[in-house]
C-alpha cells in the first residue's frame, strides 16, 4: 500500500503555525505500571524454560513523564518520555541492550482539528490489537498479542510496539468514528525503500467497537535484507452484552522476499464475575512459505483478572500453544500488576 506521507507533514506544519500568546503552565506527571508474575513458560516444540519469575504478564512494566500545556485558542501542547523496565531485576528495557524510552519519546501538539506527535511513537496497530482482545496488551498471556507480535510465538507482524522517527495523526472523533494515520521514516537514501506506514479506521459506541488497520512496514524488527517489507491487513470488533464481552479479529500478512504469508483468525470472551473477569481467549495463526512446509498455530488462554482497588490487581492464568508439526507448550502465570 502507498501513503502520501508529505499530507502528514503538511498537517504537522499546520499545527506549527504560531498560536494565541495565552498559553498557560502545564502540568507535569510521574506514572507508571509494574506487573509480576510466578510462573512456568514453555511454547510448542521448546523444552520447558522451569520456573520463572518475570516482569510483564500483564502488562510490560513501564515509566514515564508526561505533560501537557494549554496554549490557548482550545491549542495544547503535549510530550510523553516512556521507559520499559524488567521488575523482576531492575534493568532497563524489555531485553537486554534496549534502549532507555522505547516505548513513547515524543513532543506534540492537539486542538479542534486532530493531534500530531513527532518522536518515538506507539504503533497504531500494536494498539488497535490490543483494544481488540480480552487481555489486552499482554504480550505473555493473551493469544492474539503473541503470536501477532512475539518472537517465540511467531511474531506475524514486523514493525515493533512503536516507531522511532516517526510522524503521527489522529483525527477528531465524529460519531463514534475518526482515524489514525502515521508514518516512520527509515531514514535511508530519498531512493531507497525502508519507510513504514500504518492508517487504522476506528469506531467507538456504547457497546460496540471495531477497527480496521493496514500497516506496510520497511524497517525494524522482522525486516531484512532477505525480507525487506511486510504488508499487514488487520480487521476487529468487540462486543459488551454486559453479561459478557466477545471479541473477534482476522489478520493476514505477506512479506517480501521469503513468501512468508500468515492469516490469523482470533475469537475472545470477557466474563464479569465479583470484583473481577474471567477471560478467554483462542488465536490461529495459518502460514506458509518458501522454504517451509505449511503448518497452523493454536494458541489458547484462560485466566480470571481480580481488582484489589483501582489501581491494583492480582490475576492467575493458563496458556496453551501447539504448532501442528510439533509437541505442545504449557504456561501459567500467577502475578500482581499495580499502576502508579
Amino acid at each position: 500500500m502507498r501513503f502520501a506521507h508529505p499530507a502528514l507533514l503538511s498537517l504537522l506544519c499546520t499545527a506549527l503555525l504560531p498560536l494565541s500568546a495565552g498559553a498557560q503552565p502545564g502540568t507535569v506527571h510521574v506514572y507508571g505500571l509494574v506487573d509480576l508474575y510466578l510462573g512456568r513458560s514453555a511454547t510448542s516444540g521448546v523444552p520447558v524454560r522451569g520456573n520463572v519469575l518475570n516482569s510483564g504478564g500483564m502488562t510490560t512494566s513501564y515509566w514515564g513523564v508526561g505533560g501537557l500545556e494549554k496554549l490557548g485558542g482550545g491549542q495544547s501542547a503535549s510530550f510523553a518520555i516512556e521507559g520499559f523496565m524488567r521488575a523482576d531485576t531492575g534493568e532497563q528495557g524489555r531485553t537486554p541492550g534496549e534502549g532507555q524510552f522505547t516505548r513513547a519519546a515524543y513532543v506534540g501538539l492537539n486542538g479542534n482539528w486532530g493531534a500530531t506527535k513527532i518522536g518515538r511513537v506507539p504503533n497504531p496497530l500494536f494498539q488497535a490489537s490490543a483494544a481488540l482482545n480480552p487481555y489486552g496488551f499482554s504480550t505473555r498471556l493473551s493469544p492474539l498479542m503473541t503470536q501477532m507480535w512475539i518472537v517465540p510465538y511467531g511474531s506475524s507482524s514486523a514493525g515493533d510496539s512503536g516507531w522511532s522517527n516517526a510522524v503521527h495523526y489522529t483525527s477528531p472523533v465524529v460519531n463514534g468514528v475518526n482515524v489514525v494515520a502515521q508514518y516512520g521514516l527509515g531514514e535511508h537514501a530519498a531512493n531507497s525503500p525502508g519507510n513504514n506506514k500504518v492508517a487504522v479506521l476506528k469506531y467507538t459506541g456504547s457497546a460496540l467497537s471495531a477497527a480496521v488497520a493496514a500497516q506496510d512496514i520497511g524497517y525494524g524488527i522482522g525486516i531484512s535484507n532477505a525480507a525487506p517489507s511486510q504488508r499487514t491487513y488487520f480487521a476487529g470488533a468487540a462486543y459488551d452484552f454486559k453479561v459478557v464481552k466477545a471479541y473477534a479479529s482476522v489478520a493476514r500478512n505477506t512479506q517480501e522476499g521469503s513468501g512468508r504469508t500468515t492469516r490469523t483468525t482470533h475469537l475472545g470472551l470477557q466474563v464479569p464475575h465479583g470484583a473481577g473477569r474471567w477471560l478467554l481467549a483462542w488465536a490461529r495463526a495459518q502460514e506458509r512459505a518458501f522454504l517451509k512446509a505449511p503448518f497452523r498455530r493454536d494458541t489458547a488462554a484462560a485466566g480470571y483478572d481480580y481488582n484489589l482497588s483501582l489501581r491494583t490487581d492480582v490475576y492467575a492464568s493458563y496458556l496453551y500453544d501447539k504448532i501442528s508439526t510439533t509437541a505442545d507448550g504449557n504456561s501459567f502465570a500467577l502475578g500482581i500488576r499495580h499502576k502508579f
